[in-house]
């Protein structure tokens, strides 16, 4: 069965921080997709992805998808029956028995957005590379900080039957984390079926990248 991943980036960033994970996952025979998500908010966000999993499945894949941080909440509202697992990293999560997602930020990075004149918020280089790269090296920090653009920023929604209990769902808890607190993704990732926990900063798809393409393949082989 030919497979394909869908991916969603988070704050601030676009489809480009998921390269060498496509890289990765394309060399063994994975079909990638990342969608350019900062649409306008979450149910924008989500039309998007869902988008391309449709347009995957009419070419005869079998779709899987990934969210990083606030594409999160993005890939939990994808249709379950159009994809066979999802993988959620160092993102916030609504639904039954979840932590309060209102609390997973560090209070010291919210402190630290820019507000913009068209309701987006940016961040200082300096404050994104502790917040985002503390754990990546001088060249992949400035790679990824000179690519950063404002984003609109949104929260997650409860739905009546979360994702998770529909289709195999890992979570990922970056255990170095300076974005997302990473006891709150350690206590929603008790909630999943699945999880793994990453020695990194917020941003594996750089630091760790060939562990965390391992991780999501692994991830996507829990298909039913």
């Amino acid at each position: 069965m030919k497979e394909a991943l869908v991916l969603a980036h988070g704050a601030f960033h676009g489809p480009w921080c998921w390269d060498p994970t496509v890289e990765r996952l394309e060399a063994r025979g994975i079909r990638c997709v990342a969608v350019d998500l900062n649409r306008g908010g979450l149910h924008a966000d989500r039309d998007a992805l869902q988008e391309a999993v449709d347009a995957l499945r009419e070419e005869g894949f079998r779709v899987h998808a990934i969210g990083h941080s606030l594409g999160c909440p993005s890939v939990a509202l994808i249709d379950p029956t159009t994809i066979a697992t999802a993988t959620l990293l160092a993102g916030p999560v609504e639904g039954p028995s979840m932590p309060d997602a209102a609390d997973c930020i560090f209070p010291n990075f919210l402190a630290k957005l820019l507000p913009q004149d068209d309701g987006r918020a940016f961040m200082s280089q300096k404050d994104a590379r502790d917040a985002f790269y503390h754990r990546c090296t001088d060249a992949q920090a400035e790679w990824a900080l000179d690519r950063l653009r404002p984003t609109y920023i949104y929260g997650g929604e409860v739905t009546e039957a979360p994702i998770w209990q529909t289709i195999p769902v890992t979570y990922i808890a970056c255990n170095d984390d300076h974005a997302v607190r990473p006891d709150y993704q350690h206590a929603a990732a008790q909630q999943f079926p699945f999880s793994v926990t990453i020695d990194t900063d917020h941003s594996p798809m750089l630091s760790r990248v060939d562990e965390l393409a391992e991780i999501i393949e692994t991830a996507m082989g829990r298909a039913n």
